[in-house]
C-alpha cells in the first residue's frame, strides 16, 4: 500500500492527520535523546533537599515526539531501606498509550550489590535514563557523590541527525561507472592514439607553417635541435 502525506483537505477531499504520522514523519531523521542548548545538553540532575533531586530544564525527543521542561523539576525518592543500599533511576518516559512524556523515578531494590533499574524499550514506552541515585541505607538526604549522570551515554544521548548518505550504493554506482570507461578505452585504444597522433601533427604543421611569420623558429622534440639559434623557441617534448 502507498502511503504519502502532508497535503492540506479542501470540501471535496478532506485530510485528516494523526499525531503519530508527523511522529513518524520526524522520528525517520531524528534520533532519540535530548537537545543541547549554548553547547550544554538539558535535564540534567542535581542536589534537591533532603531525598529529593532537581532535574533542571530542558528538551527532550522520544519516537518523533518532543518533551519540553521549562523549569526546576523537584522529584522525591522514597525513603532509604534501613539496611541495605539501593539505586534508584531518573528517567524520561514515552508513554503513547497515555499520551504524555513525563520524568519518573524508577525505585531499586535494596541489595548488598544493588543494580540500576533497566530501562523499558517497548512497542508503547521506552525511557531514556538522565541519572542513576544511590540511595545508602538509613540516610535521610543525597550527596552529589551519590549521582551518576547518564545523559551523554548510550542510556540516553543527544538527538542527532539519521539521514545518511548510501554509500555502497554510491560506490557501486561509480565503480560500474569506472568499468565502463575502462572498456570503452580498450575498444578504442587504438582510435584514441591515432587520434592523438593526427593532433599532434596538426600542431607541427602549425608550427613550421608560422615559423617565418613569427621571425622565430619555434621547435618541438625530445632531443635539443643542433642547429638552435638565439631567439628560437624549443618546447622539450615529454
Amino acid at each position: 500500500m502507498e502511503h504519502f502525506r502532508f497535503f492540506n483537505s479542501t470540501a471535496e477531499d478532506p485530510r485528516e492527520y494523526l499525531a503519530s504520522e508527523f511522529a513518524e514523519y520526524f522520528n525517520r531523521f531524528l534520533s532519540d535523546g535530548l537537545y543541547s542548548q549554548n553547547g550544554n545538553a538539558g535535564l540534567k540532575v542535581s542536589l534537591g533537599s533532603g531525598l529529593g533531586v532537581v532535574v533542571q530544564s530542558g528538551y527532550g525527543f522520544i519516537r518523533g515526539y518532543m518533551y519540553h521542561n521549562d523549569e526546576n523539576l523537584i522529584k522525591n525518592l522514597d525513603a532509604a531501606d534501613t539496611m541495605l543500599d539501593r539505586i534508584d533511576r531518573i528517567v524520561l518516559r514515552f508513554d503513547e498509550v497515555a499520551r504524555e512524556i513525563r520524568i519518573h523515578v524508577k525505585k531499586g531494590t535494596p541489595s548488598s550489590s544493588p543494580a540500576v533499574p533497566p530501562l523499558t524499550d517497548e512497542t508503547y514506552v521506552k525511557e531514556l535514563g538522565l541519572a542513576q541515585v544511590r540511595v545508602r541505607r538509613g540516610s535521610s538526604s543525597i550527596a552529589l557523590s551519590d549521582i551518576t549522570d547518564e545523559r551523554l551515554t548510550s542510556a540516553c544521548g543527544l538527538v542527532s541527525s539519521l539521514i545518511t548518505i548510501p554509500a555502497q550504493e554510491m560506490w557501486d554506482v561509480w565503480n560500474n561507472a569506472l568499468s565502463d570507461i575502462q572498456a570503452a578505452w580498450a575498444n578504442d585504444e587504438e582510435n584514441i592514439i591515432t587520434e592523438w597522433q593526427q593532433i599532434k601533427l596538426a600542431w607541427e604543421n602549425w608550427f613550421d607553417s608560422v615559423q617565418n611569420v613569427l621571425g622565430v623558429r619555434v621547435m618541438i622534440g625530445e632531443v635539443e635541435p643542433p642547429d638552435l639559434e638565439a631567439g628560437d623557441l624549443w618546447f622539450r617534448e615529454v
